[in-house]
């Protein structure tokens, strides 16, 4: 893993190898998601997921979403609106209480995403909205020993 860190002043700055995160990330999972924090602050959050299996709709309460698709397909909805295919190099954003959903698409690359959540999105502001989702998969679990923090 490589994390550079550049200290100028009171800043610290860091780059990331995002190839390697994503190498990273195991053929099979447990959770609906496997995650790699980038960044944790009050400001924003960030991070790269890979999704493994249906992400059903939810919204959060606190943050608005910037979602990139770094490889592979996925179905993405919004509020009522039909699926979206999302392709690697589009991005779709989205303000606080939206409700959203994402499946990845059967046949296609892994859907791995860069995420930004502005303000920080804290790990218990994802809201189900059928109830009956919770009981389901674990809803993320993170890269061991990448972003552990969490």
């Amino acid at each position: 893993m490589q994390v550079w860190n550049i200290i100028m002043g009171n800043d610290i700055h860091n780059f990331f190898d995002l190839d390697e995160i994503k190498a990273r990330f195991p053929d099979t999972a447990d959770s609906v998601i496997v995650d790699a924090y980038l960044s944790d602050s009050e400001s924003a959050s960030s991070r790269v997921f890979r999704l493994y299996r249906p992400l059903p709709r939810h919204f959060h309460m606190n943050c608005d979403e910037h979602l990139l698709l770094l490889d592979g397909e996925a179905d993405f909805s919004l509020a009522d609106e039909p699926p979206r295919r999302l392709r690697a190099g589009q991005m779709v954003m989205f303000l606080r209480h939206v409700v959203h959903a994402i499946r990845p698409v059967e046949g296609a690359a892994p859907a791995i995403f860069l995420t930004v959540d502005t303000p920080r999105r804290a790990p218990d502001d994802v809201h189900f909205v059928d109830p009956a989702d919770e009981a389901g998969p674990r809803f993320v679990t993170h890269l061991a020993g990448y972003g552990s923090r969490r």
